[in-house]
């Protein structure tokens, strides 16, 4: 499926499906600065970032750890950054 470069929600990655419900955790930690971290789109204080094992093609194993930020008051997220889930070991 192409990318739509108008859907907040695509973040970019070829097939990636979720495998698993998402995590929601509020953002608790403010910035260096002092400044609270809010929404670029519509300015709400109330962030969360959201984990989510998706299955990816391009990541080891080919599935994945997903996490981005997302407004809790409007459809803005962040880009996804997936890494390679990790694997356990299998006794002999």
């Amino acid at each position: 499926m192409p990318r739509d470069p108008n859907d907040p929600r695509d973040y970019g990655l070829p097939e990636s499906r979720p495998i698993a419900a998402p995590v929601f955790v509020k953002l608790h930690q403010a910035p260096l600065d002092g400044t609270k971290p809010e929404c670029p789109r519509c300015g709400c204080v109330t962030l969360c970032e959201i984990e989510i094992q998706v299955e990816q093609k391009l990541v080891h194993g080919a599935r994945g750890i997903g996490r981005y930020l997302s407004c809790a008051a409007c459809p803005w997220a962040s880009p996804m950054i997936v890494k390679a889930a990790p694997t356990t070991a299998v006794e002999a």
